[in-house]
């Protein structure tokens, strides 16, 4: 059991960790989602004070990569462990399609009317969060589930035979 959080632990840290790098030099090597970032990034930068201008930038940041990687990530692995779940298409699936809606729900949080009508610089940002999605997912579920069925297997036999 405790070798499981272990493991679990480690493959969260690392799919996570993967997608927040993933995610700006996704955006930043798409023209459209650099323009529409530079803006966002812009007026963040103007909203805030002088002296937090870096700060500023850093929640800007941080906030994408908590919303786009690691809590898609988060309830896909732990609704998947709870349920069992082994499946890639689980793991990179669910959490894809999780960080894509990531805008969407975070509008619909806030209370926006703006829920159906969407610009094509969000629907960028939804495909690059879909991606980012896939690749923490994919390797979520390389680390994490890599060698699980052998170790059960192993046991499943070692019972039997003791």
């Amino acid at each position: 059991m405790l070798r499981r959080l272990l493991v679990v632990s480690f493959a969260f840290v690392l799919a996570a960790g993967a997608g927040m790098i993933f995610l700006p030099i996704a955006a930043l090597s798409d023209p459209a989602t650099r323009e529409a970032g530079s803006s966002l990034a812009m007026g963040a930068l103007f909203w805030a004070e002088p002296d937090d201008v870096a700060a500023a930038f850093g929640y800007v940041l941080w906030a994408m990569g908590i919303a786009g990687c690691a809590a898609p990530l988060a309830i896909v692995a732990l609704i998947g462990e709870i349920a069992g779940a082994r499946a890639y298409t689980w793991y990179a699936g669910a959490t894809a399609l999780l960080a894509a809606a990531a805008p969407t729900i975070l509008r619909a949080a806030r209370g926006s009317s703006r829920l159906v009508e969407a610009s094509p610089a969000e629907g960028r940002f939804t495909l690059l969060f879909f991606l980012a999605g896939a690749l923490t997912g994919t390797i979520y579920w390389l680390i994490a589930m890599r060698g699980r069925d052998a170790r059960e297997r192993e046991m499943r036999s070692r019972e039997l035979r003791g």
